[in-house]
């Protein structure tokens, strides 16, 4: 179970990589919602300064609160909308710390902690949120996962 676990998530990481890179998206993007990256992709935002709720199932489009999901983040100063979104804003700042390594498994364990201890404390979504916390801490566990691995293949700390 543990191997087929092991290879579900290194295809999957696989093909989120083919996606972006096909799609002329940088690497980066594995990123939950760094606020700089390639000046070259356009996005319809650059950064949020409201709670949004959509995709809440869908690794490559959830936007939930301002600042989780792959290339989407909060406006510098923005807080965020609840405890899920802190946790997602502390990932930001922990990526952007080591020199904008989305693969560093230090910042994706802790983002898994903190969404741990958030659902542990039985915590709610911010006010007018359509996505369920269970379902965005799926979404976002499932990438840092693929995130970990990769980092652990190439030896990152």
């Amino acid at each position: 179970m543990v191997f087929l676990k092991f290879v579900y998530l290194a295809l999957s990481y696989v093909f989120i990589i083919c996606l972006l890179n096909f799609n002329g998206i940088s690497v980066y993007a594995l990123n939950i919602g760094v606020q700089s990256f390639d000046a070259s992709v356009q996005l319809s935002k650059e950064c949020s300064r409201k709670c949004e709720s959509e995709f809440c199932s869908l690794p490559p489009l959830l936007r939930y609160g301002k600042y989780c999901g792959l290339l989407y983040s909060g406006c510098p100063g923005e807080m965020p909308c609840d405890g899920l979104d802190a946790c997602c804003m502390s990932h930001d700042a922990c990526v952007q710390s080591k020199g904008d390594d989305y693969l560093s498994q230090e910042c994706s364990n802790k983002l898994i902690s903190c969404m741990e201890n958030f659902k542990a404390h039985g915590a709610h979504t911010f006010k007018g949120s359509t996505c369920q916390a269970d379902d965005v801490i799926q979404v976002i566990k499932f990438v840092m996962e693929a995130a970990i691995l990769a980092g652990r293949v190439l030896h990152k700390p």
